[in-house]
């Protein structure tokens, strides 16, 4: 491994990973490692890098626009309305789609207040003509022969070599070095991103409980 080049692409990173592995029987299963890497990337991190837009996109009909191919979670939406109309854009509450809020709770020709994801789109309540900008969190482009850099094995090529070992450690079935580099990889992961936005994501229940209870003692009190 004295010669061994750095990692800064996904054919670096496959020699890296194989080098470390030093079994020949292991060294096919290499590019599907780092495939299962990739997916815990993208169930686990929630990182501003992942942070993506798209829009303003006209609302179809049923009063939305298509989720984004590569979205993993929403963070935020922003509805403008059909111009030249003097309405601000609004930026947007997220309800679940079977909540009462979305379905009832809101005026049928007013400016939307919720929007929830169902059948594929970014859905708005009430569904009046405009706009929806969408912020998310997109996908890590994945590392391939045809496109072997990304944002994230620059940025961090450890990360990647790591998340690979433990997967292949997993793949052996051997407790003892998966829990090392699983140690390893989380502990690069926070000294590289610190706080992340995952923390965020894992709130968001208990925030749109608090958002109905505020809008409950709102009614109350009128």
């Amino acid at each position: 491994m004295a010669d061994l080049a750095p990692i800064t692409d996904y054919p670096s990173l496959l020699a890296a990973l194989e080098a470390y592995l030093a079994r020949d029987d292991l060294q096919a299963f290499a590019p599907l490692f780092v495939q299962q890497a990739e997916g815990r990337f993208n169930t686990d991190l929630k990182v501003v890098d992942m942070h993506a837009s798209v829009g303003p996109t006209v609302l179809d009909a049923s009063g939305g626009v298509a989720l984004p191919a590569d979205f993993i979670d929403w963070i935020s939406v922003r509805w403008y309305p059909v111009a030249p109309s003097t309405q601000r854009p609004l930026f947007l509450n997220y309800r679940e789609p079977d909540s009462p809020e979305f379905r009832h709770r809101h005026r049928p020709n007013g400016v939307p207040s919720f929007y929830t994801l169902l059948g594929g789109k970014v859905r708005i309540a009430a569904a009046v003509p405009g706009s929806l900008e969408v912020f998310y969190y997109e996908r890590i482009p994945p590392l391939t022969v045809a496109s072997p850099v990304n944002w994230l094995i620059t940025k961090a090529p450890e990360v990647y070599l790591y998340a690979a070992l433990w997967e292949a450690m997993l793949f052996q079935k051997d407790e003892v070095r998966s829990a090392q580099w699983s140690v390893l990889l989380n502990s690069r992961l926070a000294a590289i991103f610190g706080q992340t936005d995952s923390q965020k994501v894992g709130t968001r229940q208990a925030r749109a409980a608090n958002d109905a209870a505020d809008m409950a003692a709102a009614k109350n009190m009128t």
